[in-house]
């Protein structure tokens, strides 16, 4: 009932207006260029080009193991196949520019993914990875798969070792994300970033109302219902173990939230991509205008809502299928936390701000 509930406050809060904000909000002269250089130069860029070095890193690991299978090189591919998925959460939302361009989150982190359609295009050496039909059979998801959905790794071994199919799908997987991150890498330092910082303006097509928008909606649709909702059958009325993200790493799932948790908590306090440097940030610009929720500042109760979620989630086991299946009310409650969290960033946050919501809801919440 309190998720119908938070729900339902979405809809209704966007036609009202908050009068202790109204009351004490400044006049909004808030440098906007300064936040966008320091989110392209402190945040934006280094993550990608983490990210990038870590899907390359990833790709040297899976041609040696299928030029040549064996545990330790299994091992040694998954360890390296966990870095690059970790990584990808600092950039998963950045979904603009070049990454929007190149539908980069799709054809990255489509999960669950189809096991029937990967084992039907293993022996077509013609698979087409740019088409959009493809987006289950790539990525994250298709890679988790190939490495710990065939068995045991010496199961896995044993058949990169009597079939060279698996062996060229799991090259084409990996060389399809290193070229990909690649690709934004260069976009953003040859032109993206000047004209990402260029565009200081404030209408739907800005760069601060895109991101914004970016990084509420890959909260809302990404973290909170991909990652924990869908799962714990939020929307669907069922569980659905098998969607967590990582299904077949099993301990993989928790890590992979709690890294996304953390890339969005360092966007919005600004403190740079892993701490790099702190600099303008959403936070701030909440405390120049003076924001208030309920007596305390709006920006502190944000803070405190990504707080009490990242200590939700360590309770829980480190895989999320496990808690779906042995104690869903505990995700449920996780849901309920983030669910919390969205109300205060789409709403409040973003009307505080002047930002339009540029995406429809869609998903029954």
């Amino acid at each position: 009932m309190e998720r119908v509930v938070l729900a339902l406050l979405i809809t209704v809060t966007f036609a009202c207006t908050n009068e202790e904000s109204d009351d004490s909000q400044n006049a909004d002269n808030f440098d906007r260029s300064a936040m966008l250089v320091h989110w392209a130069d402190d945040y934006i860029m280094p993550a990608y080009q983490d990210y990038q070095q870590k899907v390359v890193a990833l790709n040297s690991s899976a041609q040696a193991f299928a030029n040549a299978p064996s545990t330790v090189l299994h091992s040694t591919l998954h360890t390296d196949f966990v870095a690059a998925y970790k990584a990808w959460q600092w950039v998963s939302f950045l979904e603009i520019g070049p990454a929007e361009a190149n539908t980069l989150r799709n054809f990255t982190n489509i999960y669950p993914t189809s096991a029937i359609e990967i084992n039907q295009a293993l022996p077509n050496a013609s698979y087409n990875l740019s088409l959009p039909s493809t987006f289950n059979e790539q990525g994250f998801p298709a890679l988790d798969y190939l490495l710990s959905g065939l068995g045991d790794p010496a199961n896995t071994v044993s058949l990169f070792t009597s079939n060279s199919d698996y062996g060229a799908y799991l090259l084409a997987l990996s060389q399809r994300l290193a070229d990909m991150a690649t690709q934004v890498v260069n976009d953003w330092q040859s032109s993206f970033r000047a004209e990402f910082i260029a565009n200081t303006g404030s209408s739907a097509t800005a760069s601060t109302n895109k991101l914004i928008n970016d990084f509420v909606f890959h909260l809302e649709k990404e973290l909170r219902a991909g990652k924990v909702g869908i799962p714990a059958g939020v929307f669907s009325g069922n569980t659905l173990p098998q969607n967590v993200e990582a299904y077949y790493s099993d301990t993989l799932s928790r890590a992979l939230f709690l890294e996304s948790l953390l890339a969005h908590s360092a966007f919005y306090k600004g403190t740079g991509f892993k701490g790099l440097q702190s600099g303008s940030s959403l936070e701030q610009y909440l405390d120049y205008l003076n924001i208030e929720y309920q007596g305390e500042a709006l920006s502190t109760k944000i803070n405190a809502r990504l707080e009490t979620a990242r200590l939700q989630a360590t309770t829980l086991d480190d895989s999320f299928a496990r808690v779906v299946q042995n104690s869903n009310s505990d995700l449920l409650s996780l849901y309920d936390e983030l669910q919390k969290t969205v109300v205060l960033l789409k709403v409040d946050m973003m009307q505080a701000l002047n930002v339009r919501v540029d995406y429809i809801d869609a998903d029954g919440d």
